[in-house]
C-alpha cells in the first residue's frame, strides 16, 4: 500500500533542508569578492619583536615614515604603491602617484587568509590577510630588516 508519509515526505524534507543550506551558503560573501575594487594605503606600522621580552607576543610598534618604507621596500616593488585595484579577473593594478600602474596577478590561498601576488617575471609575494571588511583591509608581511618583525599595512576602500 502506498504511504505518502513514508515515501514522499522524507525526501521533501531533505530537499527543503538542502535548499535552505544552499541559500545560506550563497548569501555568504567570499573574501575574494570583498577585495574587488580600489584600496588606498593609509598607514604602515612596523611591529619589531622586543629583544628583552621572553615571549613572541611582545612587540614594539613604530609608525613608518617614507624613508623607512623605502628601506623596507627596496626589494619589494609592491610596497611603494599608494593604491591597489583588485579586478575580478585576478588582475591587480598598483598605482603610485604620478607613475604608470604596475599589473600583476592576485589570488587568495589557504582558507582565504593568504594573499599571493605574482609578477610577470615569476616573482611572488605573500601577505597575511588579517582583516577584511567592506571599508578596511589589513595586510601583514614579515620583514627581516635588522631584526625580526612584522609590517602591517592598513588600507581604506575608495568608494566611487
Amino acid at each position: 500500500m502506498f504511504s505518502f508519509r513514508r515515501r514522499i515526505l522524507p525526501p521533501l524534507i531533505l530537499f527543503g533542508i538542502a535548499i535552505a543550506i544552499g541559500v545560506v551558503l550563497y548569501s555568504l560573501e567570499h573574501p575574494e569578492n570583498k577585495l574587488i575594487g580600489t584600496w588606498r594605503e593609509v598607514a604602515w606600522t612596523y611591529e619589531k619583536a622586543d629583544a628583552a621580552a621572553k615571549s613572541d607576543t611582545n612587540f614594539v610598534k613604530l609608525d613608518l615614515d617614507e624613508e623607512m618604507k623605502n628601506n623596507i621596500a627596496q626589494d619589494l616593488v609592491i610596497h611603494q604603491s599608494e593604491t591597489w585595484t583588485f579586478s575580478s579577473n585576478s588582475a591587480l593594478y598598483l598605482q603610485k602617484k604620478n607613475d604608470n600602474p604596475v599589473k600583476l596577478k592576485w589570488r587568495l590561498k589557504g582558507r582565504g587568509h593568504i594573499l599571493k601576488l605574482a609578477y610577470k617575471d615569476d616573482t611572488r609575494e605573500f601577505y597575511q590577510l588579517k582583516e577584511l571588511t567592506d571599508d578596511r583591509m589589513v595586510l601583514h608581511f614579515e620583514n627581516d630588516l635588522h631584526t625580526r618583525g612584522i609590517v602591517k599595512i592598513v588600507f581604506e576602500k575608495i568608494r566611487s
